[in-house]
């Protein structure tokens, strides 16, 4: 009796090799290398949008201040503040460009003839 009750002992094999182990590592490795890539590049690709999202604010709070001085000297040269710039009988447009870190910004603003 003694002997059979060995024999189950040394017959249940429950458990990893040591193969086993070691792919399941490797794999872990290989998905852990993936992931921070991944967070990696999510993480400039932010910095790149944050950089210019604050330069395209930037550039549009220059043209604004080019649209109210334009806005001023018309009023001041009592002429129109789109003069010469005639997209058809009945609009005027006007293109303003400021540069921003090396990136030029253009920006078209139209103004309907209200006369």
């Amino acid at each position: 009796m003694r002997c059979i009750y060995k024999k189950r002992i040394l017959d249940y094999n429950s458990g990893e090799t040591m193969v086993e182990v070691i792919v399941a590592f490797t794999l872990l490795s290989i998905m852990m290398v993936i992931f921070t890539q991944g967070i990696t590049w999510a993480s400039k690709s932010e910095m790149n949008a944050s950089k210019r999202r604050e330069a395209a604010d930037e550039a549009m709070l220059q043209v604004q201040r080019l649209i109210v001085n334009d806005r001023k000297r018309a009023i001041i040269d009592r002429r129109p503040s789109f003069v010469g710039w005639s997209f058809s009988d009945r609009l005027f447009y006007k293109k303003y460009e400021c540069q921003i870190n090396g990136t030029t910004y253009t920006y078209v603003v139209y103004e309907a003839i209200t006369e």
